[in-house]
Order: structure tokens, then C-alpha cells, then sequence
């Protein structure tokens, strides 16, 4: 198995074993159940992932606009302020690479059957 992870579309459809059907209620979910769940459960555990805008509507700042924070990262000079904001990303690596078929240009898509007799013509000749 390679490490060459890629992330998943959200319509795209995994299938596993035990780990998140937890979470999911099912083994085979799409991506897009999965970040709904998630998001979900961050919604319960933490109101501050809602802000409520004028007309007193909720919205998911937390997932959209982001929220305040303040950062320290590698290499800074110091605590820098700005927003934070949430993404949820399901990456796959296969097992084994998918094989891909080449053919040469003259090659037709559909080969002919071998002829039994096609080894004797190689002896012959």
C-alpha cells in the first residue's frame, strides 16, 4: 500500500467495517453523510459553531465565515488574530494502484482468439 492518500467527492461511497458505522448508523454511507454527521455533532456539543445574524437566523460560521481566533504557528513572531474556519476532508489510498490499459496504436479494442494452429506457423517460419 502506497501513502498516496486523495481526498473523496462527497457523493463518492465508502463501505467499512465497524469504525464509523457508529457514527453513520450504517456500514456503506456517502462522503456527505459523513460531514453532515460530524457537523452535527460539533453543533450539539458547541453552540459557538452558530452565530445568529439580525433577522435572528442561526448560520455556520464555524463551517463557512469562520470564527475569531488567534493563531500561534511554526515560524511566527508571535499570536496572530483572524479567523478560523472548519473542513472536513475523507481522503482514500488504495490497497493497489488501479491498473490501466494500454494499447498500441494500430492495436484493435477487440484482439482476436489465438488460433491453435498459430504456433505451428511460428515453427514453421
Amino acid at each position: 500500500m502506497s501513502n498516496d492518500f486523495e481526498p473523496l467527492r462527497a457523493d463518492e461511497v465508502v463501505s467499512v467495517k465497524n469504525a464509523l458505522k457508529l457514527l453513520v448508523g450504517h456500514p456503506t454511507f456517502k462522503v456527505r453523510e459523513l460531514k453532515q454527521v460530524l457537523r452535527q455533532i460539533l453543533q450539539d456539543y458547541d453552540s459557538a459553531v452558530f452565530i445568529e445574524n439580525r433577522d435572528n437566523e442561526k448560520t455556520e460560521c464555524f463551517f463557512t465565515k469562520g470564527i475569531n481566533a488567534d493563531v500561534l504557528r511554526y515560524g511566527a513572531k508571535g499570536w496572530q488574530q483572524g479567523k478560523v474556519r472548519l473542513k472536513f476532508t475523507l481522503e482514500f489510498c488504495p490497497d493497489e494502484p488501479e491498473l490501466t490499459e494500454t494499447r498500441l496504436p494500430n492495436q484493435s479494442e477487440i484482439s482476436e482468439p489465438e488460433s491453435p494452429l498459430d504456433e505451428i506457423r511460428r515453427m514453421q517460419g
